[in-house]
């Protein structure tokens, strides 16, 4: 299951600072407070929970690993099914050409 990409909710790059997450924050925030706003409760949600994860450091570093985790596991199973199709694939040659 994929994680969700706070990064994305908050409208920020990877490489963000700390003040440009705060920045982001804040002006999200106020855009979709349910005060001003009730039928953005979700989205409100949403962006205190980047924050939490995005705006403490430790928080954010777990987050960043588990991301990484993630695509190096995505990658592994692309890479056990490749080399079973170049097994494959040389199986069927050795074959034709009689080894």
């Amino acid at each position: 299951m994929p994680k969700v990409d706070y990064y994305k909710i908050l409208g920020i790059e990877r490489t963000a600072s700390a003040e440009d997450i705060k920045k982001a924050y804040y002006y999200l925030v106020k855009k979709y407070h349910p005060d001003k706003n009730p039928q953005s409760m979700d989205k409100y949600l949403l962006v205190c929970e980047a924050y939490k994860i995005l705006g403490n450091l430790d928080n954010r570093l777990e987050y960043a690993i588990s991301l990484y985790e993630e695509v190096w596991n995505d990658f592994e199973i692309n890479n056990k099914e490749l080399k079973q199709i170049f097994k494959q694939n040389d199986e069927k040659k050795s074959k034709r050409n009689g080894y």
